[in-house]
């Protein structure tokens, strides 16, 4: 949600053209964020049928609602890379461009003259950002895997409730997110220096961004802060059953959030016991879940509110979608599709991102008019 007073600085990458190649959620990710941030994209898609994600389901408007979300703004090229003719147009177009992102397995662009060594020797202000599975060069270069593959094998599978498969695909997310801090960063280097370079963001290493305290604990051999602190062992940080199934999460770390909430349900007792994860705190929690059974979730949410604690509902998507907070301007947004549907989805997540106003384009829309403006 955009503030007031102090203007902020919108579309800070106005001017920055971006050459897509990649395929999937990774690219996707980082295209939004470059979108939000004023850069024109320029996706090259295969002739035949585009980005997968095109067909992903639910479809509305013609494309898949992911694809409608992440590119709306972007422009789309058909090129078949495998063709001589149309590796030829994508050499003279990174010529002409910023960036140049692709997800290809290391050495594929290599095999079709497009190696990121030979695009910036031929346009040395080009930023070449790589999104492999695995660093290029390593033991396991040779490797492929997808979002479940990365997140399990690096340790973080096992830290999430139940160790079953995450609705939501943690490396690939966070690959595209880091891959824009490291892009913006070579494009900030540039300005001073006139030279562009070549990036690579394995997908296999992005994961590790959120596993920093946890894996250093591990190594000292003792037992994990953060699953001490942040975990749900502690009766101040922990989810409560209401009344009527509905869940709440308590964030009551600080002692006066935590006497504030053992007060509110009548508890004064229990105030000792918030950072306690053996048998007393196990008891503790027992009984605030006992005294929350006894009215709804909207009426401890309320009494909360009213005292300033922590304290929010476990939503499911649906009713996330009802809270009012998400109803402000700026934080949800209705996105166009090339077929003239609508999907509402997220606005921009950084604070200097403007949705862009056109919908995702169809695929090879603009095909002829790219190859003409920058003479490939």
């Amino acid at each position: 949600m955009k503030q007031t007073g102090t203007p902020l600085i919108e579309r800070p990458l106005d001017g920055i053209v971006v050459l897509d190649l990649s395929r999937m959620l990774p690219g996707a990710v980082l295209a939004r964020q470059l979108l939000d941030l004023g850069a024109r994209v320029v996706k090259v898609e295969e002739p035949a049928a585009g980005d997968p994600m095109r067909l992903v389901p639910p479809v509305v408007g013609g494309v898949g609602t992911g694809f409608a979300v992440f590119f709306r703004g972007a422009e789309s090229v058909c090129l078949d890379l495998r063709r001589e003719e149309d590796q030829a147009r994508v050499a003279r177009l990174a010529g002409r461009v910023d960036v140049v992102v692709e997800s290809f397995r290391p050495g594929t662009l290599e095999r079709w003259g497009l190696a990121p060594a030979k695009l910036i020797g031929a346009n040395p202000r080009l930023v070449v950002c790589s999104l492999p599975a695995f660093p290029s060069a390593g033991v396991a270069a040779d490797r492929v895997g997808h979002d479940l593959n990365f997140v399990a094998s690096c340790g973080l599978l096992s830290l999430l409730p139940g160790h079953g498969v995450a609705r939501i695909q943690i490396a690939d997310f966070t690959a595209g997110l880091l891959a824009v801090s490291s892009i913006v960063a070579a494009l900030l280097t540039r300005a001073s220096t006139g030279r562009g370079g070549w990036i690579e963001q394995p997908l296999a290493t992005a994961p590790l961004a959120w596993l920093g305290w946890p894996w250093a604990d591990a190594a000292a051999g003792g037992l994990s802060g953060m699953q001490l602190l942040l975990g749900g062992r502690l009766p101040c940080y922990r989810l409560y059953r209401c009344g009527e199934d509905g869940e709440i999460a308590v964030g009551a770390l600080e002692p006066k959030f935590w006497t504030g909430f053992v007060g509110m349900l009548g508890l004064d007792g229990l105030a000792r016991h918030g950072m306690d994860p053996g048998e007393d705190g196990r008891r503790a929690a027992a009984e605030i879940e006992r005294v929350l059974a006894t009215q709804p979730r909207a009426y401890w949410l309320e009494r909360a509110r009213e005292l300033g604690l922590p304290v929010s509902a476990v939503h499911t998507l649906e009713e996330a979608r009802e809270d009012p907070f998400y109803s402000e301007p700026g934080i949800l947004e209705t996105i166009r599709t090339p077929g003239g549907e609508t999907v509402e989805a997220p606005g921009p997540a950084l604070a200097s991102g403007v949705t862009p106003d056109r919908p995702a384009p169809a695929l090879g829309e603009h095909t002829r008019a790219i190859l003409r403006e920058f003479d490939a």
